[in-house]
């Protein structure tokens, strides 16, 4: 049979439109392709295709972790002229992408406007081991085979070119042949005539090949619409790495990339740079936020291999008789052999044999036969039947299906999956959450949260009502189960802070028949990909039970924070509201916006130098106990002999970019002050460093910036203000009042009075009117994340004790936001004493203060009984504030946080200490929360309590002390601890 072209639509010449881009290259190529045919029919054509090399492997490429870089190959284009070189070999070209590690290679076919063709196709294919992409304008089905027979594994469909019904046949046809389609789309009513096809591939291109005007934010507001089923893939508009970083940090699995890395000298290295930018982020922070991921039912060895291919951390094996995913001892105990054999060393996931309600002695027939890690019940085991089992064992606490809660009487099942249901049915969210702190304290591992009241026991694949899931996953470390698949389970996490997700029937294949069901690996490594990535670059979703009131976690909508609401708020004159609305509009915006995130996880990565060090000070830890056991009595009294032994780890801010950890919260208000539109910074420094830090965030951005500074703290900071000058920025001083930090804080709010419509003021302590609070927090929590994580790959533990100093609190609040909703943890804040609380003369807002209102917000405050602020005084620039941030002072009056003190003279004896004992010489205000410690382990004024034998501390080493040189030379009568003599 001859293959006869549809013929082109036409329409009166008269009045024909002028055919657009896109219609005229389609048209142009139809004609191209009837002279190519040369009479071969249809039976001659396939035979072609079926004799071409099979096709590679193309989704699971683009499911593994990250965005994947398709590198293009074209000769020219009809928006940018001519593009390679004359004579540019496109082979060596595409053997470099390959060696670049790009995922894939697209090569153009089209002649007149793009240089290419299918014999370019054909020898590309040939040279290099990736899979190959036919970018062609696809307007009749004959070019599929024509094309597969080419060697393409890939094939571009335009949805733009075809209506609905006919670009599904497409899709079709091309999967027949074993082409991958990729469907192209611009807007949403292409990419819903794509989404009803067949295709796994959705590309979303930023140019309108209508006109070929580039709208470079369209991909990413498309994103959002494409379910997470599909395989995406971001075009055009690429000219440098950050719009691949920015296409990653918004869920894209692949970008295609051409005259960017066309134009490219060394087209390797151009690969190279876009691939390492689309890479998932590998920080701790960020893996510390990753759910753990079991694939549950799998009953074959395909199953298992695409579970082991995709990273999961547990395969679960399902022995409980008569559910679909049954295996019989003998099949579970080979599937478990197959699974230890093929999974690398390292990264074997774990075994989980999935029981529920079996007798003690099946129990013990499954252990031995098939030697799981973990024993999991599934049905309603009391915490009694847990301890006994004398292995590891997870428990799924069972809520009701909204199905089974729905049904009557008469049509709700019957037997023990019933009464699973029944009993899940009445059981309140409180008394699943007691339940589940039971198994928990008989030993259970983990818990997960599943349905029940299907026909058998165990799940019944729907999700949980979520509500109750939040409130439970708040008080209990839950992993999701049921109703889960790779559409939505990252939304599920980002909702609901479980610590991990379990799926079973959301990555089967369709069931056909009555055979037990089979895992489809692209679903099973798309499901472990969202899953994983779902938090990444949002470092504000809770990623694990807070069990604690959550006033003293988040600021309400009024920016009110504690357990009665009562600190906190915006008191500030009627002409900053609207500047403070507009930067709460803005940052609720980025709050949860990857891209903002991901941009300043890179400039602090590259810039500022993160993570920075957690080092552990064992000669430290000696002093600090020397000197709690003079404290409890010279080494005589009980007390003293219950010091405990320590072990004491420094999260060493000292070592970031200018010395502190202030430039965390300058580098994100500079790029927060860019989102805004405004063109000038202020800011206000005490000690210097936050000045540095603005001005240095500011000499990067190319930002105007004027530091306001007490005229005190000039004379004692004085390297610091030669640091801002150098760096450009503009140094005001301020000699009203008492001449420091909260003085500062005055003449930067004039001013911003004054200029709000350019300026944008960067607070650099986590006080203020709202949202500033909230902002610094977040921009600080970066310290007490990375801390965490490196403890627990070092000591595989959170710490027993996070102790920070505190003036204003960013240093405090950012080491400790990520211990606040650990019970475990217990948080301790070391204030500046000056001359001794009992004097007057100190700088201790919540020991000796009240509560008030101070640069617009109210919190815990030095103030005389008229309501007057009073003089700080402290020897640290730093901490010499008469204030809190209302978080921390929602903290201390919950209870959550221990408040001690250090005198002047305390720190400057711990400062020299440090230096003699570590070689590190701490800032003057990180000295006074080492001074502390020996009191809080000597128990010295009510202090401390009880500890632990040993005891694992972690202290904010907030800042390096080069600059407080001074104030040693003027205590230079105060001699380090005895240790250090």
């Amino acid at each position: 049979m001859t293959v006869t072209l549809r013929p082109a639509a036409t329409a009166p010449p008269a009045r024909a439109p002028r055919p657009s881009v896109v219609e005229e290259i389609a048209a142009r190529r139809r004609a191209d392709v009837l002279a190519q045919l040369d009479g071969a029919n249809e039976r001659t054509l396939r035979s072609r295709a079926d004799a071409a090399p099979p096709a590679r492997p193309v989704v699971e490429r683009f499911a593994a972790p990250g965005l994947h870089l398709i590198a293009e190959l074209k000769r020219s284009s009809p928006s940018a002229g001519a593009i390679a070189a004359p004579g540019d070999d496109i082979v060596a070209r595409a053997r470099a992408y390959e060696a670049g590690g790009a995922t894939a290679i697209s090569v153009l076919c089209e002649p007149h406007w793009f240089g290419g063709s299918v014999d370019d196709l054909r020898r590309v294919r040939d040279a290099v081991t990736l899979p190959v992409l036919a970018k062609d304008f696809v307007v009749e089905a004959v070019q599929l085979p024509i094309l597969r027979a080419a060697g393409a594994d890939m094939v571009l469909l335009l949805a733009v070119l075809h209506p609905a019904r006919r670009l599904a046949r497409l899709v079709s046809r091309a999967l027949e042949l074993g082409l991958e389609p990729l469907v192209e789309v611009h807007d949403d009513r292409e990419l819903e005539r794509a989404l009803a096809t067949g295709a796994r591939l959705i590309g979303l291109n930023n140019r309108d090949l209508r006109t070929l005007a580039v709208d470079v934010e369209r991909a990413g507001r498309l994103r959002r619409h494409v379910p997470d089923d599909r395989i995406v893939i971001a075009e055009s508009g690429v000219r440098d790495t950050a719009v691949v970083a920015r296409w990653r940090a918004l869920g894209f699995d692949g970008a295609l990339v051409g005259e960017a890395l066309m134009r490219s000298a060394d087209p390797a290295a151009a690969a190279a740079a876009f691939v390492a930018a689309g890479r998932s982020p590998d920080d701790l922070a960020n893996i510390a936020r990753r759910p753990f991921v079991k694939i549950c039912g799998v009953t074959d060895m395909d199953g298992a291999l695409a579970a082991i291919r995709g990273g999961a951390d547990a395969i679960g094996l399902n022995v409980v008789p008569g559910t679909p995913r049954a295996l019989l001892l003998d099949e579970a105990a080979s599937l478990a052999r197959l699974i230890r054999s093929a999974a690398p060393a390292g990264h074997r996931p774990q075994l989980v044999v999935v029981t529920a309600d079996a007798d003690p002695e099946l129990l013990a027939a499954i252990a031995d036969a098939v030697d799981p890690d973990v024993v999991q019940l599934s049905g309603s085991e009391s915490v009694e039947v847990a301890r006994r089992i004398g292995r590891r064992t997870w428990k799924v606490l069972h809520v009701p299906a909204a199905e089974f809660a729905r049904a009557s009487e008469s049509t709700k099942p019957t037997g023990p999956a019933a009464l699973a249901a029944r009993t899940a049915s009445a059981a309140t969210t409180a008394d699943l959450i007691a339940l589940g702190h039971a198994y928990l304290a008989g030993g259970v591992e983990r818990l997960l949260l599943d349905t029940a009241g299907g026909p058998h026991p165990g799940g019944t694949g729907l999700r949980a009502a979520e509500r109750v899931a939040e409130e439970i996953a708040r008080e209990l470390p839950v992993a999701l189960a049921g109703g889960l698949n790779p559409a939505n389970v990252a939304d599920a996490v980002r909702v609901v802070p479980v610590v991990g997700v379990d799926v079973a029937s959301g990555v089967e294949r369709p069931r056909t028949g009555s055979g037990r069901p089979t895992k489809d690996p692209l679903r099973v490594a798309l499901f472990i990909k969202r899953a994983r990535a779902a938090r990444d670059d949002r470092p504000n979703l809770p990623f694990g039970p807070t069990p604690i009131h959550a006033g003293l976690l988040e600021a309400d909508g009024a920016g009110r924070w504690g357990m009665e609401r009562d600190f906190g708020g915006r008191y500030v004159p009627e002409t900053l509201m609207a500047a403070l609305e507009q930067l709460e509009t803005a940052y609720d915006a980025v709050r949860q916006d990857p891209v903002f995130w991901a941009e300043l996880r890179e400039l602090l990565e590259h810039f500022a130098g993160r993570p920075t060090a957690l080092y552990r000070a064992d000669r430290l830890a000696e002093a600090v106990r020397g000197e709690a056991a003079r404290l409890a009595g010279n080494g005589g009294s009980p007390r003293s002999a219950m010091i405990p032994a320590l072990r004491l780890y420094l999260k060493r801010e000292d070592l970031a970019h200018t010395g502190a950890h202030k430039i965390n919260n300058a580098l994100g208000q500079a790029l927060l002050t860019r989102r805004l539109g405004k063109t000038r910074v202020i800011a206000e420094t005490g000690a210097g460093q936050h000045g540095v830090a603005t001005a240095t965030a500011c000499a990067l951005l190319d930002l105007p910036c004027v530091v306001y500074m007490g005229a005190e703290d000039i004379d004692r900071q004085g390297p610091n203000v030669l640091r801002m000058r150098a760096l450009g920025a503009e140094v005001r001083s301020v000699t009203s009042g008492t001449a420091t930090l909260k003085d500062a804080v005055n003449e930067a709010m004039r001013d911003w009075v004054t200029n709000v419509q350019t300026t944008h003021y960067v607070l650099g302590s986590a006080m203020g009117p709202h949202p500033y609070p909230t902002i610094v927090r977040d921009l600080q929590r970066r310290i007490g994340d990375e801390a965490a994580a490196q403890l627990a790959a070092v000591e595989g533990r959170l710490p027993d004790l996070a102790l920070a100093c505190v003036g204003g609190g960013s240093n405090a609040i950012g080491l400790l936001a990520r211990f606040i909703g650990e019970p475990a943890v217990r948080l301790a804040v070391v204030e500046a004493a000056g001359d001794g609380i009992e004097t007057g003369r100190h700088a201790a807002a919540i020991l000796g203060g009240t509560p008030g209102i101070l640069h617009g917000s109210r919190s815990l405050m030095l103030q005389d009984a008229d309501g007057q602020v009073t003089e700080a005084h402290s020897a640290s620039a730093g901490l010499d504030y008469p204030g809190i941030g209302p978080q921390l002072a929602a903290l201390a009056e919950g209870g959550r946080i221990e408040v001690a003190a250090a005198t002047d003279r305390e720190a400057i004896a711990a400062m020299r200490t440090t230096t003699r004992m570590e070689g590190i010489l701490p800032a003057l205000e990180t000295a006074h929360a080492i001074a502390a410690l020996p009191k809080l382990l000597a128990g010295v004024g009510g202090l401390g309590g009880s500890w632990p034998d040993e005891l694992l501390v972690l202290i904010g080493f907030s800042g390096r002390g080069d600059k407080d040189m001074a104030a040693l030379e003027r205590f230079v009568d105060v001699e380090p601890w005895a240790a250090a003599r």
